[in-house]
């Protein structure tokens, strides 16, 4: 298959008729994602069906010129790497298709900035800036699916599957006809073998670090029995039986339990309160450099990194032994 040559995207073959498309350059900061084109093939599916492929809209128009008509877009969550661009894919004519219950973020940032718990901590307008320079714009019509629900386009089906623990409605996919499991946001995000990234994602007051655990290891499951190749939003082309992607995103939450757990202990946060307790540890950086950050990224950061660290603690027997 000829692949073509787009300026700002890489475009790799996973199978014969599956494609992997990665935006290099972002507008901002959380404004892309990776995602897979299915392309026609006779008795199968007519047209080219785009799989949470989260790309500005000059590159959807491209693709759609040279692997087009693009019937549907599938989106795997709410987060804002997988909509600010959705609305491209419904301006060329595809249907939209998202999971509930966060589907409505593609209509509504409203929704958004509530359904993730934003506004128990930030005002509408940092929200609202922090999604315009990602460059956000809402979709007019949302078809919804359930996590869990096949898909079906024509002849072609797509089992989605439920990955809850990053977000409520965060699904992957599994596409039974070539073997390749996508497995979205769920934490394996090196761009190559070399890079690291930060592993799996949880700064949302709904995030759950034990049913990411259960959620890597169902994905792993999946991966070993049934497909030959691996995918996800963030990531190289990973080939069966390399269970890399497994180890890597439980050593990253391992490792982040063990940065909140030695930071807790030490003396001075003895006999604080949990609140306490975490405001020291956001003051140390942890996480991510927030000393060098200003304004509303300053603040989008501190937000995330507040629920991850409150999530390690509530992990940590010592400190749920605590009594305040």
């Amino acid at each position: 298959m000829f692949l073509p040559e787009i300026n700002n995207l890489e475009i790799k073959k996973v199978s014969e008729d599956i494609l992997l498309i990665h935006q290099k350059k972002q507008p901002f900061f959380f404004s892309c994602c990776d995602g897979l084109l299915i392309l026609p093939k006779k008795g199968r599916n007519n047209s080219t069906i785009s799989l949470d492929l989260n790309i500005e809209q000059i590159y959807v128009n491209q693709l759609n010129d040279i692997y087009g008509p693009v019937s549907d877009y599938v989106c795997s969550h709410g987060h804002l790497d997988h909509t600010c661009h959705v609305h491209a894919w419904e301006e060329i004519g595809a249907v939209i298709h998202a999971p509930h219950p966060e589907a409505k973020y593609l209509l509504d940032l409203n929704n958004f900035y509530k359904g993730f718990g934003f506004d128990e901590a930030l005002d509408y307008e940092t929200v609202e800036k922090f999604a315009n320079l990602n460059g956000y714009q809402p979709c007019d019509q949302v078809k919804i699916f359930n996590p869990g629900d096949i898909l079906q386009f024509n002849n072609y089906k797509i089992d989605t599957i439920s990955f809850s623990g990053h977000s409520k409605a965060h699904v992957g996919f599994f596409l039974p006809d070539e073997r390749v499991i996508h497995i979205s946001c769920l934490g394996f995000d090196k761009p190559n073998p070399e890079i690291e990234g930060f592993g799996p994602w949880y700064g949302f007051r709904d995030a759950s670090i034990s049913q990411y655990e259960e959620d890597i290891k169902k994905a792993e499951k999946i991966f070993i029995q049934k497909a030959k190749f691996l995918t996800s939003s963030h990531s190289y082309i990973v080939k069966n039986p390399d269970i890399h992607p497994f180890e890597y995103m439980r050593g990253k939450i391992k490792t982040n339990q063990d940065k909140v757990d030695n930071a807790q202990n030490l003396p001075h946060l003895k006999e604080k309160s949990e609140n306490e307790v975490i405001e020291e540890l956001l003051k140390m950086d942890l996480f991510f450099p927030k000393k060098k950050l200003k304004g509303l990224v300053f603040e989008i950061y501190r937000f995330w990194e507040y629920w991850i660290i409150r999530k390690h603690l509530k992990r940590n027997l010592n400190f749920k032994s605590k009594k305040f």
